[in-house]
């Protein structure tokens, strides 16, 4: 697995890797590398999404970065707005309650 480049405020080591591909494409005697991960910042204040993409050949080697930065509460906000709720009940209740965002039903 190639080196990665240290992504400004997110510890690898607690991340977790979304996608990982890599393929040979032996006629250019190219690699190419790409993974995707989602880590939180070392202040645990914001959620950070990356893409990395690494390219390899005898004679070069080029790498690219996209990062995506936000806030853990905002993106806890927009989970509440927006998810699908679902509502365990113990005991008394016969079943789950589901409620998606902008249903005003109640089971």
């Amino acid at each position: 697995m190639p080196a990665q480049p240290p992504i400004d405020g997110l510890d690898c080591s607690q991340s977790l890797t979304l996608d990982l591909r890599t393929q040979d494409l032996w006629r250019n005697a190219l690699l190419s590398y790409q993974d995707s991960r989602l880590g939180l910042c070392r202040e645990g204040t914001h959620v950070i999404l990356s893409h990395y993409f690494e390219r390899y050949s005898p004679s070069n080697s080029q790498w690219m970065e996209y990062s995506y930065k936000v806030s853990l509460s905002e993106l806890v906000h927009w989970i509440m707005a927006n998810g699908q709720l679902q509502v365990d009940r113990s005991g008394t209740a016969p079943r789950a309650i589901r409620h998606q965002a902008g249903d005003t039903r109640h089971a």
